[in-house]
């Protein structure tokens, strides 16, 4: 489909458009801002990442926005929206990766982790009314009226500088990169799933000298516990907390069976120093 009046920008096929919101399931919001896609291009091809992200989360929604992203292909367009901050001096956004994917959201630091794992290409500042949803937009629903009528141009070959103008940065979490402190490793929680699993940005890379086997000091606030180094779940002892490098290859702290999250009590944002 092409867009009368629009260049055309020549993907390799249809892209989807994937949707990641604190929207919930019991809500109109994710169905509307879907209408809105299908009233703009009837044939898009959209995806449900995720709309269970806790109310308000930008922390959260960042990393599951990394996360739900990463196995996507080249072309591929997202739409993320938490944000507690919608209509106000806060910018609609839409970035570009560097591996060629395409984010439209808030400015309010939701792609943080995603531009710090695949870089920020370009990025467009939302400013140009005539591509948002017709008739009369919303302060408060900017996923309806602007994210997804400006996604569906963007699927259907409307070339990205066409929808907004052109800015150098976009807002940051106030998230520190994982480093190395002598012989310890720092970083921040920046996840717990529902398991209660306590996912932190240490990479493995970074710990590469971390041997499965080995007792690691883990201070957390003015709490420190040992915690075996492990390679899945099962190899922590029932009732007892032990560390591994998850599926992403980030360092996790897990109970067996239980809630890591609840018998630390931390959240995200909560700094983290590991030491073997």
């Amino acid at each position: 489909m092409i867009l009368a009046g629009c260049s055309r920008r020549e993907p390799q096929s249809e892209p989807v458009i994937g949707l990641l919101t604190d929207f919930g399931l019991r809500d109109p919001y994710v169905a509307a801002v879907k209408g809105a896609i299908y009233t703009v291009h009837p044939s898009a091809r959209v995806v449900d990442l995720l709309h269970q992200v806790e109310p308000f989360q930008i922390w959260q929604g960042a990393y599951l926005v990394e996360e739900a992203t990463r196995e996507f292909p080249k072309g591929s367009i997202f739409v993320t929206v938490v944000d507690p901050g919608v209509g106000t001096e806060r910018a609609p956004i839409l970035l570009e990766t560097r591996s060629g994917k395409f984010f439209f959201a808030p400015d309010n630091g939701i792609l943080s982790l995603v531009v710090e794992r695949e870089g920020m290409r370009r990025a467009w500042k939302l400013d140009k009314p005539s591509f948002y949803r017709a008739g009369k937009s919303s302060r408060t629903f900017q996923g309806r009226d602007i994210f997804g009528p400006e996604a569906a141009r963007l699927a259907a070959g409307m070339d990205p500088d066409q929808l907004g103008s052109r800015i150098e940065k976009v807002e940051s979490l106030n998230l520190t990169p994982a480093s190395l402190l002598g012989q310890s490793f720092q970083g921040q929680v920046i996840y717990v799933d529902h398991f209660g699993n306590v996912i932190t940005n240490i990479p493995r890379d970074l710990s590469s000298r971390l041997q499965e086997g080995i007792l690691l000091r883990i201070s957390i606030g003015e709490q420190t516990i040992r915690a075996p180094l492990v390679g899945t779940y099962a190899d922590i002892p029932s009732g007892k907390l032990g560390a591994l490098f998850n599926s992403s290859d980030y360092l996790e702290l897990a109970m067996n069976k239980n809630s890591a999250a609840h018998q630390l009590k931390v959240s995200e944002g909560t700094r983290i120093l590991v030491r073997p």
